[in-house]
């Protein structure tokens, strides 16, 4: 039977290999730019006939922050480039809106199936 599958440890590893500050959960706690956050956005599993747990369809959020538009988008790249090695596919990627003052943000989605 396969147990709860619990990505954090997985996705943690991988990001902070990237040398930025990396913290798990969905606000932007931190004191070094760039930053990456991010959260586990589903965690669904699929069952077999016998009850057991087949498989995991996983969605991870990931966000990028920093002081300028060219450092958020350079980390971006970087972090696609490690969540695939760990076969998370990205699905979303959006520049979010941002108010005078307030630092870079990009909010990206992950796939995978576990």
């Amino acid at each position: 039977m396969t147990e709860l599958y619990n990505p954090k440890k997985e996705v943690y590893t991988a990001l902070k290999t990237l040398g930025y500050t990396c913290v798990q959960g969905n606000q932007a706690i931190f004191n070094k730019t760039p930053a990456i956050t991010f959260n586990i956005g589903d965690n669904v599993p699929t069952y077999d006939l016998e009850k057991d747990i087949a498989k995991f369809d996983v969605e991870m959020n990931v966000d990028v922050w920093a002081d300028d538009s060219v450092t958020a988008s350079r980390v971006a790249k970087e972090v696609e480039s490690a969540m695939r090695g760990i076969d998370y596919l990205m699905n979303y990627l959006a520049d979010i809106p941002r108010p005078e003052g307030a630092l870079y943000h990009i909010a990206m989605r992950f796939d995978a199936i576990k």
